[in-house]
């Protein structure tokens, strides 16, 4: 389950794995203003809520959130994926459906000339 946090001080739960309800936010992500207006990210999973918070001192940050599915094939556990782009900075924050993990991993990806967010 996603929880979105928004400036307005409102949080919007969102089931990634319902069809209908991740076509909607992945349309409400492509608004900017939506984005500008993300606080916060939190994914709640057996128990636990991992969140990704929306840091300061950067010009420019968008957010994403994600389903991965299980693929035993190529070994990929499945689970909940959510990122932060901040300017030349990427956040994910992978948590697994299986256990209670979480993966983190901070990169610096170069000057953003492409944003998929916007049209």
């Amino acid at each position: 389950m996603l929880k979105v946090h928004t400036t307005d001080g409102l949080t919007a739960r969102i089931d990634l794995e319902n069809p209908e309800q991740a076509e909607q936010w992945l349309e409400q992500i492509k608004d900017p203003r939506f984005q500008a207006s993300i606080t916060g990210l939190t994914i709640a999973l057996k128990g636990v809520q991992y969140s990704l918070i929306k840091p300061k001192g950067f010009s420019q940050v968008f957010f994403l959130a994600e389903l991965v599915p299980v693929d035993e094939e190529h070994k990929v556990k499945g689970g909940e994926k959510m990122t932060a782009f901040l300017d030349d900075v990427c956040i994910n924050v992978m948590v697994h459906s299986a256990q209670r993990a979480v993966r983190v991993s901070v990169s610096k990806t170069g000057k953003q000339r492409f944003n998929p967010f916007t049209r």
